[in-house]
């Protein structure tokens, strides 16, 4: 070879490169290991314990069959009556005690001028 100075610059480019890329690999490597050795998560189906819920579990399973049936109708109003009904507060389960006070009204000012 002729008489050529080594060019550093490229050669730690090169070196550089050659450990970003081994380590990619080795992450890689490493995480398909790990999700290899998971276990599988357990599901375990949800009963519902309420009688609306088994219904509507019925109507989904169902399908496109659902919409005829009278029963998920009838499901289905009760619980966007459940969703959208106001939550019950402590004031509406007790009775008031005394009569709230009515705001005083502002006096007319127009003929004071």
């Amino acid at each position: 070879m002729a008489d050529r100075p080594l060019n550093f610059a490229a050669m730690g480019r090169v070196i550089g490169f050659a450990l970003i890329a081994l380590a990619i690999v080795a992450v890689a490597l490493h995480r398909r290991y790990d999700e290899a050795q998971a276990p599988a998560p357990l599901l375990v189906p949800s009963i519902p314990s309420d009688a609306l819920a088994r219904e509507l579990t019925r109507c989904q399973t169902i399908g496109m069959a659902a919409e005829d049936d009278a029963a998920c109708k009838a499901a289905w109003a009760e619980n966007r009556r459940r969703f959208f009904a106001a939550p019950p507060t402590d004031r509406a389960s007790s009775s008031p005690t005394s009569a709230p006070a009515s705001e005083p009204k502002p006096a007319d000012k127009s003929g004071d001028r």
